[in-house]
């Protein structure tokens, strides 16, 4: 009798692992693909403050388009895909004027199941406001 129930036990628990399983599989994908938005926002979010950190100095956008793709180099982003966006333009800046530098990425995503609830890819941006020295 004992055996039995025994052998019953593990079938129910192997009916309630296979139920149970792909949920928690969602969870844990869940977590890691937010995990990759969140890194990818926080490098940016960094991204931008260097380029207007060096616009605010060196007041010259070429400078600053080449400070934000070095800035996500180190993170293996596809630089062809930032979209900077700089304002005012280097023609209307002078000292004390705010400069505004938009960094936007989209971000890939790689678990299907999520890309049917978010958008792929991801849409991120930062936006950073410093004062032309």
């Amino acid at each position: 009798m004992f055996i039995k129930l025994a052998k019953d036990e593990t079938a129910q628990a192997m009916v309630e692992l296979a139920l149970v399983l792909p949920v928690l599989l969602l969870v844990l994908f869940g977590i890691v693909e937010f995990g990759r938005i969140f890194h990818s926002y926080l490098v940016i979010a960094n991204a931008a403050r260097v380029g207007a950190r060096v616009g605010a100095i060196e007041n010259n956008d070429s400078q600053i388009v080449s400070a934000v793709n070095n800035a996500v180099a180190p993170s293996n982003f596809d630089v062809n895909r930032l979209n900077i966006n700089i304002t005012p333009s280097q023609s209307n800046r002078s000292s004390g004027d705010s400069l505004t530098v938009e960094v936007e990425y989209g971000v890939d995503l790689f678990v299907p199941l999520i890309t049917n609830l978010l958008p792929d890819p991801f849409p991120i941006s930062s936006t950073m406001v410093m004062r032309v020295e």
